[in-house]
């Protein structure tokens, strides 16, 4: 229980990255968009994944080896932790500002806007790899390690973070593929939602994520 909880909230902060959310919208709003987004998900899943388990080989490694080692990992969830904090505050600054489109309040999407119609599987899979919450993927891991968990519960502990995380985007997918026709007014809404509540929604996230990284990393540094 002591780390099912820490994987599953940083799970669920990783799958309500507003963000992300807009971005997967516009793919669903692309002429291929059953395919482009099954090639959203597997590059999302590969990011994951490799981001999970380098991140947990090279910790438990250091971690294993010596004292200092187990010291390093616990400066990096508090350098992580800061890090997370000081961008989240400057997101934080950015409430209340009216976007000037999705594509602006997407961070770094309006480019990707103006190529989504004519976006690819190989694309969409890029696009699911950037987007991909890397530093939250990263902080998972290293809490995996800190638990001192080995064997079937590393992946049991990835299996949580992987479902909690990729839960928004899957039942967006999920919903698409069970009712187009019905699917885009939803979607449009929702796009709108969290483009409006970007800014906000993002720093409180990374308030959560920072806070609970630099508090575990001070309470397990040596």
């Amino acid at each position: 229980m002591g780390l099912i909880l820490p994987i599953v909230f940083l799970g669920l902060m990783a799958s309500l990255s507003p963000a992300t959310i807009v971005v997967f919208v516009l793919v669903l709003g692309t002429a291929r968009a059953r395919v482009n987004a099954a090639a959203f998900l597997i590059g999302w899943g590969l990011s994951l994944t490799l981001m999970f388990t380098g991140t947990y080989a090279l910790a438990a490694s250091g971690a294993s080896e010596t004292q200092s080692g187990r010291t390093s990992v616990a400066v990096l969830e508090i350098m992580l932790g800061a890090v997370l904090l000081v961008l989240s505050f400057r997101l934080w600054r950015r409430r209340g500002i009216a976007p000037h489109s999705a594509a602006e309040s997407s961070w770094g999407g309006e480019r990707l806007l103006e190529r989504m119609q004519g976006l690819t599987p190989p694309g969409a899979a890029v696009v699911g790899v950037l987007k991909q919450p890397w530093a939250i993927t990263t902080a998972a891991a290293l809490v995996v390690v800190h638990s001192h968990t080995t064997g079937l519960l590393v992946l049991l502990a990835f299996g949580l973070f992987t479902v909690a995380s990729t839960a928004t985007v899957g039942l967006m997918f999920l919903y698409y593929a069970r009712n187009p026709a019905d699917a885009d007014t939803w979607l449009a809404a929702l796009r709108d939602s969290a483009v409006s509540a970007g800014p906000t929604m993002g720093a409180l996230t990374g308030f959560l994520v920072g806070g609970f990284l630099l508090i575990a990393g001070l309470i397990n540094i040596r």
